[in-house]
């Protein structure tokens, strides 16, 4: 095989789509604090929440057709350049079993398919970069218009932090597979209120927005006050009134 293409696994999506890298720790003041004031001092609470960022990739409106799509493209054009490979094969065997490979015009024609041979190279080397890139832009853009939704929900529900978390971790765990408990245990939200799960809105609103983001125009402030979408986001009408026309049971934050 002349070249292959590095499509990203969806396990590994969690380590390419981190939102944040805060830690719960900066919900406390520091010791420093009370001591110089010689009272006792209620920590600011940050109000919280979580979203499964692998469970919504899975439900994107575009991203596992697109990449599909661009999956089969790779496979023609792989099928196509193993055609070609074989091809320039196939003539250098017709070479040597027609001519001696002391005549002029053998080395003639060796010289030029091993010139198309280096050509062939080349452009499966060309093509294997061009399909990287295309797929490194594919998840950029999917990455950026989930952030972007997540940052229009948490607006709307008034949450300070939003963290990610895998269900999976905690509802797979089985005690005869050892691995899914080492993976459960691993965890980094190890507990949260069920209403401040984002996930569901989230889906929501790139399953209302995304379909019509080539067509619409930049989102205008929605009345009510309630944000019209992130700037730059790409998330047409985001932060409408209200947030989903048919919210999912979730955050019911004043």
């Amino acid at each position: 095989m002349l070249f292959r293409i590095n499509m990203i696994p969806k396990n590994r999506w969690t380590g390419f789509v981190r939102l944040v890298g805060l830690s719960l720790s900066s919900l406390a003041v520091g010791s420093g604090a009370l001591a110089q004031t010689g009272a006792e001092i209620q920590p600011r609470l940050t109000p919280v929440a979580v979203v499964d960022m692998e469970h919504v990739l899975d439900n994107h409106p575009t991203f596992t057709a697109q990449m599909e799509s661009m999956k089969a493209e790779f496979q023609q054009t792989m099928k196509d350049f193993e055609e070609r490979r074989k091809k320039l094969s196939e003539s250098i065997q017709q070479l040597n079993s027609q001519l001696n490979s002391d005549s002029p015009e053998f080395k003639q024609r060796e010289e030029a398919i091993v010139s198309q041979e280096s050509k062939l190279r080349l452009d499966a080397k060309n093509k294997q970069e061009e399909f990287d890139e295309r797929q490194a832009r594919l998840m950029y853009d999917t990455y950026n218009q989930i952030v972007n939704g997540v940052a229009v929900a948490a607006k709307y529900y008034k949450f300070d932090l939003v963290v990610r978390y895998n269900r999976k971790q905690s509802t797979q765990m089985n005690p005869k597979k050892p691995q899914s408990v080492l993976y459960g245990a691993d965890r980094e939200v190890i507990y949260f209120n069920i209403d401040n799960d984002l996930t569901d809105v989230v889906i929501g609103l790139l399953k209302r927005d995304i379909p019509a983001a080539a067509t619409a125009a930049a989102p205008a402030a929605a009345p009510g006050g309630v944000p019209g979408g992130v700037q730059g986001s790409g998330v047409p009408g985001a932060g409408k009134t209200p947030l989903l026309a048919n919210p999912p049971t979730g955050p019911n934050r004043k």
